[in-house]
C-alpha cells in the first residue's frame, strides 16, 4: 500500500510531505561436531532440486511424451530411485528434510511462509562446509528466501530474483527462469579450484504459473506442465555438462530430486499442498558419480530424509545423530534398507484454509491418512489411491496408526493437540509467495494441531472454484473471479484466505469499501491478524481516516513486528499527524532489523526536513536512492534539496530520475509539479 499523495504546505514541504504518502513503499560460536574428517572423500556434491516434478512426468520414469534427455543420461549413468517420496506437498519443509535428513516435526519448517530453519540446524551445507568444502546456492524462487534459514553452511546464497518492471514500485520477482539461475551457477563453478564443493541449485519452472519459451511452446502446445519441465531439464543438461568439464565426473556427485509433485486434478486438487497423495508426495530421485552403481533401478521407497544420509555415506563423513533418515548406498547393490516407514504431512489445510491438518504413513505397499475421515489405500494394486480400503484392513490401520503416534508422538483424538508457532515475516516476501500462487491467509501466530476442522475432502469444491478464479483473466473476467470468491466464501465462511483473495480482488477493482467491509467481517468472525489488520489500515488511509489507520498498524505491528512494510507505514502516518518522535522511533527500529530497507531511509530523510538539517536529509535520500535506484520519492526529495541550495544540474537529473519512473497513476497530483520546477532549471 502506498500513501495517497495530497498537499500540505509551500515549496519544499508542499512536496516532500507528500512524497511521506509513499513511504511504504556477541554470537556463541558452537563447536563443530566431529565427523570422522581422517575417512573423508574430497568430493564435488552437486545437488539440484527441480520444484513441483512428478516422477511420472519424466522419460526416464516411463512417460513417453516428453524429453528429459539430462535425466535420463544420468539415470543411465547411476542409480533411479523408483518409488521415492516426498515428507510433506510443501517447498520450504520439504527442502528443510532434504538438507538436514529429518521428519518436519524435527527440523519444524512445517509450511510455506512463517517458518524458518533454525540456525541450531545442522543441514548438509554446514556439515560440508566445516569440513572443508565450499559451498554455493543458487534458487530460483522467494519462497528460498535466505531470510527462511536455508543459507546455513552456504557461504554463497544467490537468491536475487530480477526486476518485475511492473507496476509503479518495480519490485522483485518472485522467481527467475532456470536459465538464468544455471548462469549464475555455472560461473560460480568455473571459479572453483582446489577444494571440493557442495553446490546446491533449485530451479522453479515446473511450478505455477506456467510461462513457457517460443521452443517449447511449439512442442508442447497443449502440456504446459510438461512444457516447463522439458525446459528445467534442458537447463540441467547444461549445468551438468560445465559441471562435468570443470571438475570431471570421476570427481562429482550429482543428485537430481523433486522437493514434491504436482496434483493434475486427481482427488480434486489443482496444484499441491492440501492432500497427501501419491500425485504431490511420489518425486524422482537420481543419483550418479563415484560410489554410485551404473544403470541401477531400485523399488523399494526412498525418502528425501534418506538424501543427507546417502551424501555423507559416500564422501565419508559421520553421521549427526538427531538425523532420521537412512543412507540408501546399500541399495546401490541390491542391499534393503529400512525405509518402509515414511512420516508424511501438511498444516497447509489447518494454516491456510482453516480446516484439518493431514498426517500419515506410506509404506511400500500402504497409505494410511489421519483425517477426520481416514483414509488407506493398497499401493500394489491401487497406485492411483481411488479405493479407500480402511474398512477392509483394521489391523493394518491399528499397526499404521501406531507407526504414526510413534513419529509425532500425539494423539488428537485423544484429546491431545500440539501448538505450533509461527515466525511472521515480512508481508512483502508473503505477498510474493501469493504471486507465486501460495495462499497467504489470515492464520495467527499459534496453531493448534488437534485434528480438528473440515476434512479437506468435504471441501474439493471450494478447490474447484479457487482453481477456475485463478485461472486468469484470459479465461475468466476479473468480474466473474469476484462472483466466484463470493460463493465460495458463502460456502465456507471461515476460510481466512478467502477473504484474502476476494479482498485483493475487490481492492484491484478500486472497491475499497467492499474490501474494508470485507476485512471487517473476518474480524468480526474471529478471524484475527497482522495482515488483516495491515489491510485495514491501508484502506483507512485512502478514506483519510488517519488516526484509525494508526490504530490499525500499531495492531499489526503487535502481532508481527517483522512486518516492515506496516511498521514503515506507521511512520509515515506519525509523521503526517505531527508525532515526529513516534514517526523517528518507527523509522530506526526498521532500519535496525533491515539497514537496507530504503522508504525508511527515506522516511528519516523527511523528518530531518522538518527539523531545518537539509544536509542530513540529503544524506538519507541519497542512501535511499543508492539502496533502491527505483524508489522515486528519494529522487524528487533530492531535486528540491539540490534546487535549493543552488546546485541545479543535479537538480535536474534527480526531478528527469522521478518523472522517468513515477506512476503517473500514483502520482497525478505530484508530476505537474515536478514539471514546473524541471522548467525552472532549464
Amino acid at each position: 500500500m502506498r500513501f495517497p499523495p495530497e498537499k500540505l504546505s509551500e515549496a519544499l514541504i508542499l512536496i516532500s510531505a507528500a512524497l511521506v504518502v509513499s513511504c511504504n513503499s556477541g554470537r556463541t560460536v558452537e563447536k563443530p561436531e566431529s565427523t570422522g574428517s581422517n575417512s573423508l572423500r574430497p568430493l564435488n556434491v552437486v545437488l539440484v532440486t527441480i520444484d513441483t516434478l512428478r516422477a511420472d512426468h519424466v522419460h526416464c520414469y516411463g512417460y513417453t511424451h516428453i524429453e528429459t534427455s539430462a535425466m535420463d543420461a544420468l539415470a543411465s549413468r547411476g542409480v533411479l530411485f523408483e518409488n521415492a517420496v516426498a515428507q510433506t506437498p510443501l517447498t520450504p519443509p520439504s527442502h528443510a528434510s532434504i538438507f538436514t535428513g529429518q521428519y518436519p516435526t524435527v527440523h519444524h519448517v512445517r509450511n510455506t511462509g512463517g517458518f524458518i530453519l533454525q540456525s541450531s540446524a545442522r543441514p548438509l551445507a554446514r556439515i560440508l562446509q566445516e569440513q572443508g568444502w565450499d559451498t554455493g546456492a543458487f534458487v530460483s524462487s522467494a519462497v528460498l528466501k535466505k531470510i527462511f534459514g536455508f543459507g546455513n553452511g552456504f557461504a554463497v546464497y544467490d537468491d536475487q530474483m530480477p526486476k518485475t518492471a511492473k507496476g509503479p514500485d518495480n519490485d522483485d520477482s518472485p522467481e527467475r527462469r532456470a536459465g538464468d539461475t544455471v548462469d549464475r551457477a555455472i560461473e560460480w563453478v568455473k571459479g572453483r579450484s582446489g577444494k571440493p564443493y557442495f553446490l546446491w541449485v533449485h530451479l522453479y519452472d515446473p511450478h505455477l504459473p506456467y510461462t513457457l519459451a517460443a521452443e517449447f511452446r511449439k512442442k508442447y502446445p497443449a502440456a504446459p506442465y510438461d512444457g516447463e519441465i522439458a525446459y528445467a531439464d534442458q537447463q540441467l543438461g547444461r549445468l551438468i555438462s560445465a559441471v562435468s568439464s570443470k571438475s570431471g565426473t570421476d570427481k562429482t556427485i550429482i543428485a537430481v530430486l523433486a522437493d514434491h509433485g504436482e496434483s493434475l486434478g486427481e482427488h480434486g486438487e489443482y496444484s499441491h499442498g492440501v492432500f497427501l497423495y501419491d500425485a504431490t508426495l511420489r518425486i524422482p530421485f537420481i543419483i550418479a558419480g563415484p560410489g554410485v552403481s551404473t544403470s541401477v533401478r531400485v523399488k523399494q521407497q526412498a525418502r528425501t530424509i534418506d538424501f543427507l544420509p546417502t551424501i555423507l555415506d559416500l564422501v565419508g563423513a559421520k553421521l549427526p545423530g538427531n538425523v532420521q533418515g537412512l543412507s540408501l548406498v546399500p541399495t546401490f547393490a541390491g542391499k534393503s534398507v529400512p525405509t518402509d516407514i515414511s512420516y508424511e504431512e501438511t498444516l497447509y489445510p489447518k494454516m491456510n484454509m482453516g480446516w484439518a491438518e493431514l498426517t500419515g504413513i506410506r509404506t511400500n505397499q500402504w497409505k494410511y491418512i489421519r483425517a477426520p475421515r481416514s483414509e488407506l489405500y493398497d499401493l500394489s494394486s491401487d497406485p492411483g489411491e481411488l479405493r479407500n480400503v480402511i474398512q477392509e484392513h483394521p489391523a493394518e490401520v491399528q499397526r499404521l496408526e501406531a507407526q504414526l503416534k510413534k513419529i509425532i508422538s500425539i494423539n488428537p483424538a485423544g484429546g491431545k493437540s500440539e501448538k505450533v508457532e509461527t515466525t511472521m515475516v515480512d508481508e512483502r516476501v508473503m505477498d510474493q509467495l501469493k504471486s507465486l500462487g501460495y495462499l497467504s491467509g489470515f492464520s495467527g501466530r499459534t496453531v493448534e494441531l488437534n485434528g480438528r476442522g473440515a476434512d479437506p475432502k468435504e471441501r474439493i469444491g471450494i478447490l474447484k472454484l479457487m482453481s477456475i478464479a485463478d485461472s486468469g483473466p484470459a479465461n475468466v473476467s476479473p468480474a466473474r473471479q469476484v462472483e466466484i470468491f463470493r460463493q465460495a466464501l458463502n460456502e465456507d465462511p471461515m476460510n481466512p484466505s478467502l477473504y484474502w483473495e476476494l479482498g485483493a480482488r475487490y481492492e484491484k477493482a478500486g472497491r475499497y469499501a467492499d474490501a474494508l467491509k470485507l476485512y471487517e467481517n473476518a474480524l468480526s468472525r474471529g478471524i484475527d491478524n497482522g495482515r488483516l489488520h495491515s489491510r485495514i489500515a491501508d484502506l483507512s488511509l485512502r478514506q483519510g481516516d488517519k488516526d484509525r489507520a494508526i490504530v490499525e498498524y500499531e495492531k499489526a505491528a503487535q502481532f508481527n513486528p517483522a512486518d516492515l512494510e506496516s511498521q514503515t507505514n506507521l511512520g509515515t502516518a506519525y509523521l503526517e499527524k505531527g508525532r515526529r518522535a513516534e514517526a523517528e522511533r518507527v523509522f530506526q527500529w526498521v532500519l535496525t532489523n533491515d539497514s537496507t530497507y530504503s522508504a525508511a531511509q527515506n522516511g528519516l530523510g523527511l523528518i530531518a526536513i522538518q527539523n531545518g538539517n537539509p544536509s542530513a536529509a540529503r544524506g538519507y535520500f541519497e542512501r535511499a536512492v543508492e539502496l533502491d535506484p527505483d524508489l522515486v520519492e528519494p529522487q524528487m526529495n533530492l531535486g528540491l534539496i539540490y534546487e535549493m541550495s543552488g546546485d541545479n544540474a543535479k537538480a535536474r537529473d534527480h526531478f528527469r530520475a522521478f518523472l522517468a519512473k513515477a506512476s503517473p497513476a500514483q502520482y497525478a497530483a505530484i508530476i505537474p509539479k515536478v514539471k514546473q520546477e524541471l522548467a525552472k532549471l532549464q
